[in-house]
């Protein structure tokens, strides 16, 4: 019987993962497409995957474990790009996305998926405003120019790191020349 119990509660323990793992995807993308509406004031956009493009081509590192870059276009015209990362906190990941315009200066830095019980304050509209209308060439040092959050010590540090390397390889594929 407890056997069986068990078994019934690994299976129901999977499809619930399977399901949230999808549900998180169609969060992110939901996040996001509200963001680039609010910031870009459009509703009707297309965006177009260039992560494997020219200019776009960077490997994930120690602060980004995955990525995704997209044009974000009205009408065939460029409005901007939205990068889309994960980074790592203290014992998982999270889920954040940049925007800027076409000339990459950055309008917008948006936590969308926070998993950790501690550290959720990076996801504050004040912290994240630091990182706005700056360019590719700026770099961001965790205690000079990036404010230390008390219990959120590794995710600030991965957050501004994660931006820096984002920056770096933007800067040295040259993505500001491509478009």
């Amino acid at each position: 019987m407890i056997s069986t119990i068990t078994n019934y509660s690994i299976a129901l323990l999977c499809v619930l993962n399977i399901n949230l793992g999808f549900d998180v995807n169609k969060l992110v993308q939901k996040r996001m497409q509200k963001e680039i509406t609010k910031i870009f004031s459009c509703k009707d956009f297309e965006l177009q995957d260039v992560t494997s493009t020219p200019g776009f081509q960077f490997k994930n590192s120690t602060y980004l474990v995955q990525h995704q870059i997209f044009e974000i276009k009205k009408e065939g015209a460029l409005l901007g790009y939205a990068f889309l990362g994960t980074a790592p906190s203290k014992t998982d990941t999270f889920e954040y996305l940049i925007l800027f315009d076409e000339n990459f200066i950055q309008k917008k830095a948006k936590i969308l998926v926070y998993r950790e019980d501690y550290g959720g304050e990076i996801s504050s509209n004040r912290w994240l405003s630091q990182f706005e209308n700056t360019s590719l060439t700026e770099r961001f040092f965790y205690g000079e120019n990036i404010s230390a959050i008390s219990g959120a010590t590794i995710s600030v540090k991965s957050m501004t790191q994660s931006i820096n390397y984002v920056y770096s390889q933007l800067q040295l594929q040259n993505a500001v020349a491509v478009r």
